[in-house]
């Protein structure tokens, strides 16, 4: 399967800002659950973020977003017209693939989607994956200095040589915002979980004047 494909232009955000990259990174890959023990350790273990730099931009309907995240990783961003970002994380060495889409309840259409209701809606969302994944269950994890976030990783049945090992889906809720994010990565050890589950947990919206 192709990991994060996508037509229209991305557009370069953070330092040396103005390049612009053409749609698909055309990664390969497949994925499934982590061990809920590595998962849970991942999801509360620490990063040093002190070196990170920002990436901001303006969203039409939410307002001004931030991230931050390690200054080697690029971020192209896209705006889809009807309400959404998509924020494309481009590593080093393409060590993982990660998406990060943002947008209204609305506009994603989950206008009763609540705290309460996110482990369900993961579980309803990534089910119909479970014949291609190791995993018999999708086990959501809560993520996050507050326990705001819940994701849930699934690893390939039967990887190829070049591919991902491991699919990870999460959500957050900030407001009237819903932060959605895909990550393909084959860490054994969390090493690039740990860092996504930052950066996610650590968006920041304000919302328009």
């Amino acid at each position: 399967m192709t990991a994060l494909r996508a037509g229209g232009r991305w557009h370069r955000i953070g330092v040396a800002c103005g390049r612009c990259l053409p749609g698909g990174i055309g990664a390969l890959l497949i994925a499934a659950v982590m061990l809920a023990a590595t998962a849970m350790a991942a999801a509360t273990a620490a990063v040093d973020t002190v070196a990170w730099s920002a990436r901001d931009f303006d969203h039409v309907r939410l307002g001004r977003i931030q991230m931050r995240m390690p200054p080697s990783w690029l971020t192209f961003e896209r705006q889809d017209g009807a309400g959404t970002t998509l924020v494309r994380i481009a590593p080093p060495q393409n060590r993982f693939g990660l998406e990060i889409q943002i947008g209204t309840r609305t506009a994603l259409k989950l206008d009763g989607l609540d705290d309460a209701g996110l482990s369900g809606y993961l579980i309803a969302s990534l089910s119909g994956l479970l014949p291609r994944f190791l995993d018999d269950a999708v086990v959501p994890l809560r993520f996050g200095p507050d326990a705001d976030g819940v994701y849930a990783r699934l690893t390939d049945r039967h990887p190829r040589a070049g591919e991902f090992l491991f699919l990870t889906r999460g959500l957050r809720l900030d407001g009237e915002a819903v932060i959605v994010f895909t990550l393909y990565a084959s860490d054994h050890d969390a090493s690039v979980l740990t860092p996504v589950l930052e950066v996610v947990s650590g968006i920041t919206i304000t919302p328009p004047h």
